[in-house]
């Protein structure tokens, strides 16, 4: 039996903020040894914010950081010296495994609830994401953006997170493509809406991307696509008149680092 929706439900229900969430199996995942550094905290800000929104759109990620997280406390509980603390302390046996897992668990509950005071209190969206509910790792991020056109149909808007890594939002319009280049570091990209594509294959909401050195390629999207990248160093162009803006484009990144 079909639920009839009201012209009222279905007016509300195009006006809400559509979840960043894959549409599609997604194909593309960080590897593990970077999932693994994410539950260990041990890696830079804009890093860890665009791999914490990989993993709210991803549930086998979840998993693996789930896994890896479990592996770290089993080894922290077993180490040495609290395995001699754990006999008794005033005559009363001390439950490390309990103990730990509050110890882990509080932060992490602590910075949900900012960033859903964060996402709650944050300004309406611009035109690129007005209509997207990002991951919480991105809203604050999206708050007051910036956006520079680099390009026909190409526009960023660059966030400031830390000093090691230059974070931004992509937005590639339909049928645009953005110049021809390669990297002078590592390029991670998240898709968050629409589809693009390169030399390398076809990407939609959530996969997770690495590019480097040893790639040249040229993103285009026919549908029009939103993304959220981060680099450790700038972009090299590699074709036409787009040669001449590297040596600006380096100057400009080491510029922007952290930067606000």
């Amino acid at each position: 039996m079909k639920m009839k929706i009201s012209p009222e439900q279905e007016s509300q229900e195009s006006q809400e903020p559509r979840e960043a969430v894959a549409q599609h199996p997604i194909q593309h995942h960080p590897a593990d040894d970077m999932l693994e550094s994410f539950a260990r905290r041990e890696m830079p800000a804009g890093m860890s914010v665009i791999v914490s929104a990989h993993i709210e759109m991803c549930a086998l990620c979840r998993a693996r950081v789930r896994e890896f997280e479990a592996r770290e406390m089993r080894e922290w509980s077993g180490a040495p010296e609290l395995a001699r603390m754990a006999a008794h302390i005033d005559g009363e046996e001390v439950d490390f495994g309990g103990m730990i897992e509050r110890i882990t668990t509080l932060p992490r509950q602590g910075a949900e609830a900012a960033a859903a005071r964060e996402a709650s209190a944050a300004g309406p969206q611009d035109r690129f994401i007005k209509d997207l509910r990002l991951p919480r790792a991105l809203r604050r991020a999206a708050t007051r953006l910036r956006w520079t056109r680099l390009a026909e149909g190409i526009h960023q808007a660059v966030v400031p997170i830390d000093g090691e890594t230059r974070c931004e939002f992509i937005h590639i319009a339909a049928g645009a493509a953005t110049p021809a280049h390669s990297h002078y570091g590592r390029e991670h990209t998240l898709v968050l809406q629409g589809r693009f594509h390169d030399e390398l294959g076809s990407y939609g909401n959530g996969d997770f991307l690495l590019r480097n050195a040893s790639h040249e390629h040229q993103p285009a999207s026919d549908e029009g696509c939103l993304s959220f990248a981060v680099l450790d160093q700038p972009l090299r162009f590699t074709r036409g008149l787009s040669r001449l803006l590297n040596p600006i484009n380096r100057l400009r990144f080491r510029a922007g680092l952290g930067s606000r």
